[in-house]
């Protein structure tokens, strides 16, 4: 138990302190705004879309993605809950009209891969509950890649035309859509076509080096956004662009406290009823995917709109920096969950 705790500990930790080299950087003249712009560019347009094919890609199959449908449909019933919490805690602390969206789309999105892959990762060979079950982490990687099927088209297809602020009548073609987006569906495309996983992903296929070469241009994407996002925290924020704390722990509050306490009764429940496998790794999956700080991707959407930058940032590092405890004491209690399961 004390190394799942570590492990949930420095996962979130190692994002706060990369964040804090964002901030050095940029205070150090080397990230400057200009900068900044061109690699949330760059990130956006070419690391990140990089990235999701070949995780979506390389984890998805046809039969399996038909048979763990209930994965995708889990982050929709999260993400609904997320925004329905955000629309909750907006009637409570009446945030300023330039950070109504932010807070909603930070109570909806979550960080849906990049922290839950290591910490299923730790779960799997460290806990008791799978010590005779040495499959428990593959299986677990491939339950993140599933989910991630129905979460990241929705992250990159409703929160980035929504935090342009525009109505959605009045926006642009490229206001609607995004690299990333198409990506999703494009890594959907491969892995459940087998032609075409056999040509990239399989190790033997003939295209298999365009697969390798967009693993190493989207390995740097993560720690690439969040440099941005720390570098972001050393601007100081202007009069208009101040946020308040109650808005910031109103995120904390609904994302790193509400939501896992519902995504603990949504798993028991769909366990109950029959929806799940009778595999506990799915069920810590899913809790933990409920669990998470919101996404670090919500920053690269505002760099893209040309606003809400600095607030953002100082919401999303707060949220990090107290998922620290949040989520070492939640990974406990989602495991005597599943003890009892």
């Amino acid at each position: 138990m004390l190394t799942i705790f570590s492990t949930s500990f420095f996962c979130v930790l190692r994002v706060f302190l990369v964040c804090l080299a964002g901030v050095w950087l940029a205070r150090s003249g080397v990230l400057s705004s200009d900068f900044r712009r061109g690699l949330s560019k760059l990130v956006t347009v070419v690391m990140l879309p990089c990235l999701l094919v070949t995780k979506i890609g390389g984890g998805v199959q046809a039969d399996t993605l038909r048979q763990l449908l209930f994965l995708p449909g889990t982050a929709f019933i999260y993400i609904a809950c997320g925004w329905l919490i955000g629309g909750l805690l907006l009637l409570l602390v009446r945030p300023p009209a330039e950070h109504r969206r932010l807070l909603l789309a930070s109570c909806a999105f979550g960080n849906s891969g990049y922290i839950p892959y290591p910490v299923i990762g730790a779960i799997a060979a460290t806990a008791p509950l799978f010590a005779s079950d040495p499959d428990a982490g593959s299986r677990g990687i491939v339950y993140i890649s599933i989910y991630l099927v129905g979460m990241s088209p929705c992250l990159w297809g409703i929160a980035y035309p929504f935090l342009s602020g525009k109505p959605f009548r009045s926006l642009r073609w490229s206001q609607i859509v995004s690299p990333p987006f198409f990506a999703s569906l494009t890594g959907l495309v491969i892995g459940c076509t087998p032609f075409l996983r056999r040509l990239l992903v399989e190790s033997q296929g003939p295209l298999r080096v365009l697969f390798d070469t967009a693993e190493m241009l989207g390995s740097p994407a993560i720690p690439c956004a969040l440099l941005v996002l720390g570098a972001n925290l050393a601007d100081r924020p202007k009069e208009h662009e101040r946020t308040e704390i109650s808005t910031v722990l109103a995120v904390a509050w609904g994302r790193l406290i509400l939501m896992p306490l519902i995504g603990c009764l949504v798993t028991v429940a769909m366990w109950r009823l029959g929806w799940l496998p009778n595999d506990r790794i799915v069920a810590v999956v899913l809790m933990v995917e409920a669990a998470v700080p919101s996404a670090t991707n919500l920053v690269l959407m505002c760099q893209m709109h040309g606003h809400g930058e600095a607030a953002i940032s100082r919401i999303l590092v707060t949220s990090y920096l107290l998922a620290v405890p949040t989520m070492t004491a939640f990974v406990a209690l989602f495991l005597w969950i599943a003890e009892r399961l």
